[in-house]
């Protein structure tokens, strides 16, 4: 889709006269781009999308080559081919505003002020009977299953002085920390640290201030914040991703900028798929697609080393295992740093 833009006859900044000769574009006098915004909403909708993610050809053919030709984009870019292709950057931030706002029309939306309620006044109003029958329900679960009675009834048995000695301590504790004001002195959130078993320190005190503002929320406030951790985690683990690649196969002699491609397009592939598995939940209630979509998003990482960097296939197989396990740990020390620094600030 070209830009048409509607054009002023006389710079409405500066009252400059264009001629028929010269382009029309910006005002030579003062800059001030010559574009009429008294339009329809229809045309400043597309115009936006267009300036954001070059909304037109460039767009379906980057989508095509980003949904069934692993790779190819990255190599695309490594060749010097950027023009017919929406920009990395910006179609990561696109698909990641869509990814981001089905999954938040999904887990965040609260039909009534019932289920809004923050998990202080869930466990308030919690009471030692509903938790009871929990655990009936639950043992009820594990006797269908193993279908032998006496066998269940000892397997719950076991456990089931422990659980509800952790339940209670766990609710306890949450419901100190909802009767606690935002604003407590340090002798009050020292308490609540010991009750939950742990020794004061600057961490802990931070984290349990931080618990005790977050659990007061109401819910769709909770999984807003959370979502927004999650998208700040996932833009933060990207370019560690590429740092991994270009450990991984060091070999290969590429430069990091080559590597931050690649994983950015496979994160883009991989919000994409999301995209589609949430679309499918609405469409087909009955199946999950869950595990379809997490093979699919392992043999897509493959195809896609394999055509970048050009490795045989057991290798490409190794490279993409040790790439994973480096990354599931990075991903953990990141959410734990994650996590202390949201607690600190």
């Amino acid at each position: 889709m070209g830009k048409h833009l509607r054009k002023y006859p006389v710079c409405t900044n500066c009252d400059y006269t264009f001629t028929k000769e010269q382009p029309d574009n910006f005002c030579p006098r003062c800059g001030q781009e010559n574009h009429d915004l008294n339009v329809p909403f229809k045309h400043v909708a597309l115009e936006v999308l267009e300036g954001t993610i070059h909304y037109d050809t460039k767009f379906w053919t980057t989508i095509k080559y980003l949904l069934f030709y692993p790779g190819k984009l990255t190599n695309e870019f490594h060749r010097g081919r950027r023009i017919g292709y929406v920009p990395p950057i910006r179609l990561y931030v696109f698909i990641n505003f869509v990814f981001f706002f089905l999954l938040s029309m999904r887990v965040g939306h609260v039909e009534n002020e019932q289920q809004n309620r923050s998990i202080a006044e869930q466990v308030k109003s919690k009471n030692a009977a509903e938790f009871l029958n929990q655990v009936e329900v639950a043992n009820d679960s594990v006797t269908a299953v193993v279908g032998q009675k006496q066998l269940a009834d000892s397997l719950v048995k076991v456990g089931r002085s422990e659980m509800v000695k952790q339940s209670k301590t766990l609710e306890s504790t949450l419901e100190k920390m909802g009767s606690v004001s935002d604003f407590a002195p340090q002798a009050t959130i020292d308490s609540l640290i010991r009750d939950a078993d742990l020794s004061p320190n600057w961490y802990t005190q931070s984290a349990m201030r931080k618990g005790v503002h977050l659990i007061k929320l109401p819910q769709e406030q909770l999984i807003t914040k959370l979502l927004k951790y999650w998208s700040v985690l996932m833009f933060v683990l990207m370019p560690i991703f590429a740092l991994l690649l270009k450990l991984v196969f060091f070999k290969a002699r590429r430069f990091y900028i080559e590597h931050l491609m690649f994983s950015i397009h496979l994160h883009c592939f991989v919000f994409l798929l999301f995209i589609i598995y949430m679309l499918s939940l609405y469409l087909f209630t009955s199946f999950d697609l869950f595990a379809w979509v997490n093979l699919l998003g392992a043999l897509y990482l493959y195809l896609g080393l394999k055509r970048v960097f050009r490795r045989s296939r057991l290798r490409t197989l190794f490279n993409m295992a040790a790439v994973l396990f480096l990354y599931f740990f990075a991903g953990i020390i990141t959410l734990g740093l994650g996590l202390l620094v949201s607690a600190v600030l």
